[in-house]
């Protein structure tokens, strides 16, 4: 069912990778930048994402879009040391055909050698040996730095059922959390692996050491409904004045139950 009216909200830059500011940035890092809602594609090119060295020098790159984060990756290793402006232009539009406002740029200034620290998984959620997850969660884990898009697939983020059997599903990238969401419910009571593979760099290239594996055991089928996310996200900052505020649950829930006396704002 179509909506009671068309999208007319304006997407904009929830954040970016370096953020404004930073320094020592690696000299092979990609520069990143993730957007409030799908882009189109076909907007998200090296004319609506630029960078810029010294002055108003051009960087040489390519732009790849993938989920909701664009990526700008540099033909060549950056300057040591130097000061660079990013530049995501209002020539970059939603789905709906929603330009930026306006142009957002950011600033970052390299360091004196390039990064060579592989990422590591910091936290994952369900947490490894934990019980009585709900059969429809969404498997997240949380990087210890910023992640290349292209590299967060089906292939290097996997779960695993009973006997190995794989489970289909669909994997994303926002921010610094990767999420796998199954395309159906899964088995109640049943033990799940997930596999974060070395497949999986970091922006300037630098791969997980090892496979990052933990597993969890699904809920009986009697157990209660729980909340399995929301958005925003709990500590969420600069959320738009007119967002919706939204929770899914791991069920199917009674209407009649879902009111303004069990669903506040304060």
């Amino acid at each position: 069912t179509t909506g009671a009216a068309p999208d007319t909200t304006p997407p904009t830059v929830t954040s970016t990778n370096p953020v404004n500011g930073a320094t020592a940035v690696a000299v092979n890092q990609k520069v990143a930048a993730t957007f409030s809602e799908g882009m189109n594609p076909a907007t998200i090119t090296n004319l609506s994402f630029t960078l810029k060295g010294p002055g108003t020098t051009p960087v040489s790159g390519t732009v790849t879009y993938v989920g909701v984060t664009a990526t700008f990756a540099p033909t060549s290793s950056l300057a040591f040391s130097t000061i660079y402006t990013a530049t995501i232009t209002t020539g970059a539009q939603d789905l709906a055909g929603n330009a930026l406002v306006s142009n957002n740029t950011w600033s970052f200034t390299t360091g004196a050698a390039p990064d060579t620290t592989p990422p590591t998984v910091t936290s994952t959620d369900p947490v490894n040996g934990a019980t009585g997850v709900a059969t429809n969660k969404m498997i997240a884990a949380t990087f210890s730095e910023g992640m290349d898009p292209t590299t967060i697939t089906n292939v290097n983020f996997k779960l695993a059922g009973p006997g190995g059997t794989a489970v289909p599903g669909t994997v994303s990238l926002a921010g610094l959390v990767a999420t796998f969401a199954p395309t159906s419910k899964l088995l109640a009571n049943t033990v799940y692996a997930a596999t974060i593979t070395t497949g999986v760099k970091d922006l300037a290239g630098n791969a997980l050491v090892a496979n990052d594996t933990w597993s969890f055991t699904t809920a009986p089928a009697s157990a209660p409904p729980t909340v399995i996310s929301t958005n925003p996200g709990s500590g969420a900052t600069d959320v738009p004045l007119n967002k919706n505020i939204t929770a899914t649950f791991s069920e199917t829930m009674a209407p009649t139950t879902i009111n303004s006396t069990t669903f506040t704002l304060k």
